[in-house]
């Protein structure tokens, strides 16, 4: 089976067009309704934010027309969108290689599409990056997953579908406070998960 990176990198190589279809995106709409719900689900009221998996930093543009204060630095595992990034004008996006943390901390962090595969070598690696991801949020850390009540014939062998349940006491076991939200998305094709401080 394919590494989990090796997935990533083939899949975004494979496409191309506006920025949305770039990241994996079904549409435009799709990729605006997901957004929406990371921002709603963590209370996001502007501040300093890590958008990991920063692709071609569409999020970036998304809040900065949210037109609340905003310090943005993005990361990425794919050299390729890191270019993208900052060719758009995304303001400090960097690469990240897979398996290391982001060092520092922000108001809020936001990871939108990075859990899409799975991973043959490490099968709960969501449940670190998730981790990681609160302990350097102040306010809130806010992620999507592939949801595992979608329709059977929506799913593909190499992607990685999470059970909200199964998230909800992961969770419950950080912190006291968290929202998941799996009402946004066509067919329950998706949930966000966001952790709040």
């Amino acid at each position: 089976m394919t590494s989990r990176t090796e997935a990533i990198l083939a899949f975004h190589a494979a496409l191309d067009g506006p920025s949305w279809r770039i990241a994996g995106w079904g549409s435009e709409e799709l990729q605006r309704i997901r957004f929406e719900a990371l921002t709603r689900a963590s209370g996001y009221r502007g501040g300093s934010v890590l958008d990991w998996g920063c692709g071609p930093a569409d999020l970036y543009f998304h809040l900065r027309a949210m037109d609340l204060p905003l310090s943005y630095t993005g990361v990425d595992l794919d050299p390729r969108m890191v270019e993208l990034a900052t060719a758009r004008g995304a303001p400090h996006v960097a690469a990240l290689p897979a398996g290391q943390a982001p060092g520092g901390s922000y108001d809020y962090v936001f990871a939108s599409g990075i859990f899409q595969f799975k991973d043959p070598d490490d099968p709960l690696y969501y449940l670190q990056i998730l981790e990681q991801a609160y302990d350097i949020s102040r306010r809130a850390a806010a992620v999507t997953f592939l949801s595992a009540l979608r329709p059977e014939a929506a799913k593909a062998d190499d992607e990685l579908y999470a059970d909200p349940s199964v998230l909800a006491r992961f969770a419950a076991a950080l912190t006291d406070r968290w929202v998941i939200d799996h009402a946004y998305h066509p067919q329950g094709g998706d949930f966000t998960l966001a952790l709040l401080k």
